[in-house]
């Protein structure tokens, strides 16, 4: 299992694998929305989902997984 921990927590195993998947999703979200703003700043097509353009950025960004 995944053990994810708030930034600054002390990891005592407290967090279960399904927390780390919500929390991925909403990076994913916040990412697909930043992603989405740039887009539209360009005048480009956005994508709508999360696409690997949308995972390219995220890892640009530094993304934690």
């Amino acid at each position: 299992p995944f053990m994810v921990t708030e930034p600054g927590e002390v990891a005592r195993g407290k967090k279960n694998g399904r927390d780390y998947l919500f929390h991925l999703y909403e990076q994913c979200r916040d990412f697909l929305i930043q992603v989405q703003n740039i887009a539209k700043q360009r005048g480009e097509k956005c994508p709508t989902k999360v696409t690997n353009q949308v995972f390219r950025y995220a890892k640009k960004a530094g993304a934690s997984y």
